[in-house]
């Protein structure tokens, strides 16, 4: 079930990605993302979870993720997550 942007968003495989979560972003990529930019992250144990990001390393492999009411997450580029956005 899908509410909004934020989610709740549980999926437990990547063939069950949101419709609008279109685009694979590598971690080399990540820093042509956004503040405020919507975003799915992926982990195998976990399925989606959607969220906006809030700050971006322009240097490094690092992404910070906000989660509507739980806070925010750091991701960096060797931990096992795909990051998705709309294409």
């Amino acid at each position: 079930m899908i509410l909004s942007i934020w989610g709740p968003s549980r999926f437990t495989t990547s063939d069950q990605r949101p419709a609008a979560a279109s685009l694979h972003l590598p971690p080399s990529k990540w820093s042509e993302l956004n503040r405020g930019e919507a975003v799915w992250v992926h982990e195998d144990s976990w399925g989606f979870d959607a969220g906006l990001v809030d700050d971006v390393s322009p240097d490094h492999q690092f992404l910070w993720i906000e989660f509507a009411g739980r806070g925010r997450r750091l991701l960096c580029g060797g931990d096992p997550v795909q990051v998705w956005t709309r294409g």
